[in-house]
């Protein structure tokens, strides 16, 4: 048989393996390339299996994949629990079970679980285009399962009306209790917390070049919006996390301490905004300026860094408000630990800051001879060349090509060599505005290093960005501005044709939408929506109420819904006229009997009433003749007869005592 042939003639006996494929699909980018391999030949096999209508493997092989599963996925992860190893082995053994699932009960099972393993990528990525295809991978799962419920019969294309139909009336009960069940401050249950998962974005270290590999990534890190005047996003720094030791070559943090309030002081006027915070699985947090007061859930360490309570796992939202210009001070034991350097490291420019000091301390003196060191013959370049063990030297005297981290950590090497405390920040440096909502969408690709030197009890902690030195275009119009186009990475190309800068804008627009009022909608945003309407909807009691009264409406739907959908016995024109003749005989005590077959009833009439013997037997005739017999042409006869067919009760004359029938008794 052609395979054309076997496609037509198997092929819809196949449609309960497509759900499942479709479900694999998104977890491609997560998962082990030989998982997915794996999983991908155990579908193509059962497909094969399938069309050719061939016997299932046996048990024992089953079972041997089964473990060979387990132990490989136990010997990638390290464990078999959790999201990170728990979701792979779900799914491995998901299609393992394809190749065990005969009987329709069987395949409604898988079709369940895949519906699990479909919702399972929502631990992955929830953004708006994954939310639509795993929609319509459900309904289409449901549209399966009716399919193999009606063994067939009925079209995919009408059982996917069908499902959609159902999952349209549940919509209205899904939005109303996403908008009104009570939300919490954290998810009421979770999953254990893989402590291997990866961190994206910045890190706690800083060695040259990995900023620079960091830009190269288009991803959100954050996005921000302010109410009321928005500040110019170029020079706009995020303040990130604060790096203070250094082994010669990498800059890393130290184990954060509490801050003392009284090192921090406010100045001039706050700005308002809300910040959405992509998951990066550590706890640093990003501002462009004291928060004051701090939001609930986060803290301040020393140096200034600010930090939430617990890691930044899921996509948090947080509204506060920030004073740009603040005084920072430091105790004397905090300043003698920005003075730190590792002996034996960079002689020349200990050599070359220790000259500086010398000729004059004061400590602006020497920030300017830095600077002034960084324009001379310096480049702002993403591939600077490899560096030796003495890398600030090598950058300073040698190579004289670096990014924003080569210039960083060499400005505040330079300081402590010559006196003066420092260290090194990290963050990120303005972002991009969308002119149709205003909310301000900082990348990775904006990441970006800067310095803070100390300037004395009165000025205390100040930013000096010795990257403004070298390419002033970086801070006034972006790092897409100061590199040359050969090395602009594809994250930081901005599409020039009018049109589809719009439809990006557009886009980012819906997903920030998305992100606010769906991803991040949690107990502030549900108050604050329902104190538009009223006041007094803004509390947890009435909230509690609303939901149930929204789960018994949305109850009432579904019962309407399945009412009103629900089969109906639609008998043709020869079954109603028996079931008149039924009615009729009825109504003078010769109802059928239950479960009493067409021709029993006929004789039984004939015996009980011999006088109704006769056009009992041909309507009996002619019905079993048009319903089960295709003569149509007879159902004008049938319905003729039973409309004539007009029985009376039987009356007995004083006379007659034998029981027989009246003479005129019979049908008219």
């Amino acid at each position: 048989m052609r395979p054309s042939e076997v496609w037509r003639s198997r092929g819809p006996h196949a449609l309960w393996l497509l759900p499942p494929l479709l479900a694999l699909l998104p977890h491609l980018d997560h998962v082990p390339l030989w998982l997915g391999l794996v999983c991908l030949g155990v579908w193509f096999w059962r497909l094969a299996l399938e069309l050719g209508n061939q016997a299932l493997p046996p048990r024992s092989m089953r079972a041997l994949l089964a473990l060979a599963g387990l132990a490989a996925v136990f010997w990638q992860y390290g464990s078999i629990v959790g999201q990170q190893a728990g979701v792979p082995l779900f799914l491995l053994l998901l299609f393992i079970k394809l190749l065990e699932s005969r009987g329709l009960a069987e395949k409604r099972l898988l079709l369940i679980l895949t519906q699990f393993a479909a919702m399972s990528y929502f631990l992955m990525g929830q953004s708006i285009l994954v939310s639509a295809y795993l929609l319509l991978v459900s309904v289409l799962g449901v549209a399966v399962m009716l399919h193999l419920q009606a063994e067939g019969r009925q079209p995919l294309l009408r059982t996917l009306t069908h499902s959609s139909r159902l999952f349209a009336v549940g919509l209205p009960l899904a939005l109303l209790l996403f908008l009104l069940f009570p939300r919490l401050d954290r998810p009421l249950w979770g999953l254990p917390t893989d402590t291997t998962s990866a961190a994206t974005g910045l890190s706690e270290n800083m060695a040259p070049g990995d900023i620079a590999r960091l830009i190269q990534s288009g991803e959100t890190a954050f996005r921000a919006q302010f109410t009321g005047p928005r500040p110019d996003p170029n020079g706009l720094y995020w303040r990130g996390i604060v790096l203070s030791g250094f082994d010669g070559r990498v800059w890393h943090a130290l184990p954060p301490q509490p801050a003392s309030r009284d090192t921090l002081q406010a100045q001039g006027t706050a700005w308002r905004l809300s910040l959405t915070l992509e998951p990066h699985q550590r706890r640093w947090l990003f501002t462009p300026g004291l928060p004051e007061p701090l939001p609930q859930g986060t803290r301040l360490a020393q140096g200034f860094q600010w930090l939430a309570n617990e890691p930044v796992r899921q996509r948090q939202r947080w509204f506060f408000q920030v004073y740009p210009a603040y005084h920072h001070a430091s105790g004397p034991g905090d300043l003698q630990r920005e003075l730190i350097l590792p002996e034996g490291f960079n002689p020349r420019a200990r050599e070359l800051a220790q000259g500086w000091r010398q000729r004059n301390a004061a400590p602006q003196i020497l920030v300017d001879q830095a600077l002034a060191l960084f324009r001379k013959d310096f480049i702002y370049t993403l591939r600077p060349p490899a560096l030796g063990v003495h890398s600030v030297d090598d950058f300073l005297f040698g190579t004289r090509r670096g990014f924003c981290e080569h210039y960083a950590g060499g400005f505040v090497f330079l300081m402590r060599a010559a006196g003066v405390p420092a260290r090194v920040v990290t963050g990120y440096l303005g972002g991009e505005v969308n002119p149709l909502d205003g909310h301000l969408l900082v990348r990775q690709s904006d990441a970006h290093a800067w310095a803070e030197v100390w300037l004395g009890p009165e000025t205390g902690w100040v930013r000096v960005d010795p990257t403004a030195a070298i390419s002033p275009a970086r801070v006034e119009q972006g790092i897409g501005a100061a590199l040359p186009a050969t090395e602009l990475p594809a994250a930081l190309t901005r599409l020039s044709v009018p049109l589809l800068q719009g439809l990006r804008h557009t886009w980012e627009m819906l997903n920030n939408r998305w992100d606010q009022w769906v991803l991040g909608y949690g107990q502030a945003q549900q108050l604050q929506l329902l104190a538009r309407l009223s006041p007094r909807l803004a509390s947890t009691r009435w909230l509690a109420q609303a939901a149930i009264l929204a789960g018994l409406l949305g109850l009432a739907l579904l019962a309407g819904f399945f009412w009103r959908t629900r089969p109906k016995e639609t008998p043709d024109a020869a079954a109603r006229a028996w079931l008149k003749l039924q009615q009729r005989l009825g109504r003078i005590g010769l109802a059928p009997l239950p479960a009493e077959p067409p021709l029993g009833y006929c004789a039984r009439v004939a015996r009980l009433r011999p006088d109704l013997a006769d056009p009992m037997r041909r309507i009996t005739r002619l019905y079993l003749d048009t319903r089960y017999g295709n003569q149509a042409h007879e159902l004008r006869s049938l319905a003729r007869l039973v409309a004539r067919f007009r029985p009376r009760r039987h009356r007995e004359s004083p006379g007659n005592t034998n029981g027989k029938a009246h003479p005129q008794a019979g049908a008219r």
